[in-house]
């Protein structure tokens, strides 16, 4: 599951690595999803879906039994401004909605260019009693476009305990 996949170049490059697996995008643009869904029709990838959906709402409406194996959050927005940090998505609350549609070992890869944003994910994880920061290396490496632009970034990955 890919979380605000933008035009879909990661996880399009994951399915064609892992056709075992179902994979998910989800983002809120629907300009987003639709480019993100041309990109997967031209590779011919079954195994690889586009959503326009909000996280949360996504984790509460998935089929009882539905557990996800790995979860991707790739350079989210940072919302810089102290009173906008309530908008970033790695919160307490969303750690423990996915942790609960977690399958066993579920992974969480979470990657940013800020700082800040890095240092507070990675507290909120660390305190968080359901996951675990984990010294496990990245699972699938793939250049985003802001990875590209990025000058530097720092990577956490926690599995659910």
């Amino acid at each position: 599951w890919e979380v605000g996949c933008g035009h879909g170049h990661f996880l399009t490059a994951y399915a064609q690595a892992h056709p075992e697996a179902v994979c998910i995008g989800i983002d809120i643009a629907s300009d987003r999803i639709e480019r993100a869904t041309r990109k997967r029709d031209r590779a011919r990838l079954p195994n690889l879906h586009f959503l326009q959906a909000e996280a949360r709402l996504f984790l509460e409406t998935l089929p009882i039994g539905v557990g996800l194996r790995d979860v991707f959050i790739l350079f989210p927005d940072p919302w810089p401004k102290l009173r906008h940090r309530k908008h970033r998505i790695l919160r307490a609350d969303f750690l423990d909605a996915v942790a609960g549609r977690a399958a066993r070992d579920c992974r969480l890869c979470f990657r940013t260019d800020y700082a800040p944003y890095f240092e507070d994910a990675a507290r909120v994880v660390d305190r968080h009693d359901r996951w675990q920061i984990c010294d496990e290396p990245w699972p699938f490496e793939y250049q985003t476009v802001f990875q590209r632009r990025a000058p530097a970034y720092q990577s956490l990955l926690a599995r659910v305990r």
